[in-house]
């Protein structure tokens, strides 16, 4: 409830306060929250030292691990923001486009696309600031609770009219006839948000990470693109995308999906390891896996 009224609350101001003043509240609501949850902090520097390495001194794990939880703080601050911004608006934040002829070149096959991105910096940017370039993606997301909070924060997200679809079995059977289509699909792939993950290298330790936007891709003969948004100040942001990944299309689907996942946790990596303050995965990653 606590959740739900703040992040109401929040929405109602993003239309009166200003960008600077939102993100300055938003940051001291970070670090309140990190102040006062052993919990938080326990999660968010076992994230930094997988992503740092071993050899990662405890003042720059500490550093990062404020920066995450500071990351996603601001993350809430644009949400509240977005519901009073248009496509336009969301264009002109974007300082610069790295990579966007990748997403193109997978665009104009004309067999879909899966475009995959991380818990980092502000990946809802990369869909809200595609409109001008006539691609509109279909986002999957992870439903939230309670169902009021869902219902506030998609219906946030798709004033736009970019849909915001739960991942399950109905939005799942959307996605693949999307797809099919000839359409885009936005996931992120860096945390196991439904359970039903398979153990997988990830920052050098197994952990369970969905397989769905690598299955999706091989499925239904779509282009899997990765990209990332980087947070570059107040409302400012800078969005890299990459070369569509080769996913294997043999008669073994298993080896396929395993092949698929070892590139794009490659890609997952590498964009973390870039701005590893920016990931704001809240939840453990690393969890005891029975062998």
């Amino acid at each position: 409830m606590l959740r739900y009224l703040a992040l109401w609350l929040a929405i109602r101001a993003g239309r009166w306060v200003p960008a600077g003043a939102l993100y300055a509240a938003a940051r001291a609501g970070a670090r309140l929250a990190w102040a006062t949850s052993p919990g938080l902090r326990s999660v968010t520097r076992d994230h930094m030292r997988h992503v740092l390495g071993i050899a990662a001194e405890e003042a720059a794990v500490d550093r990062a691990a404020r920066g995450a939880v500071r990351s996603a703080a601001l993350y809430y601050a644009d949400l509240a923001r977005y519901s009073h911004l248009d496509p336009e608006t969301s264009f002109a934040e974007v300082e610069s486009y790295e990579g966007v002829e990748h997403l193109f070149e997978a665009w104009d096959r004309g067999c879909g696309v899966v475009m995959v991105s991380a818990h980092l910096g502000n990946p809802e940017m990369i869909v809200q600031a595609l409109g001008p370039f006539g691609i509109a993606p279909m986002v999957l997301t992870e439903p939230l609770a309670p169902r009021r909070l869902h219902d506030l924060v998609h219906g946030v997200r798709q004033h736009t009219g970019v849909p915001f679809v739960p991942v399950d079995r109905a939005g799942m059977r959307r996605a693949v006839a999307h797809l099919r289509s000839g359409g885009a699909l936005a996931i992120l792939a860096d945390r196991d948000v439904m359970g039903s993950g398979r153990p997988v290298p990830f920052f050098g330790e197994r952990a369970l990470m969905p397989h769905g936007a690598v299955e999706l891709a091989r499925r239904t003969g779509a282009a899997l693109v990765t990209g990332f948004v980087y947070r570059r100040g107040v409302g400012r942001y800078r969005i890299v995308m990459e070369p569509a990944l080769p996913i294997p299309r043999t008669d073994d689907r298993a080896g396929d999906t395993r092949e698929g996942m070892r590139l794009l946790l490659a890609r997952l990596e590498r964009g973390i390891h870039a701005a590893p303050e920016q990931w704001f995965a809240l939840a453990p990653v690393w969890r005891r896996i029975p062998r």
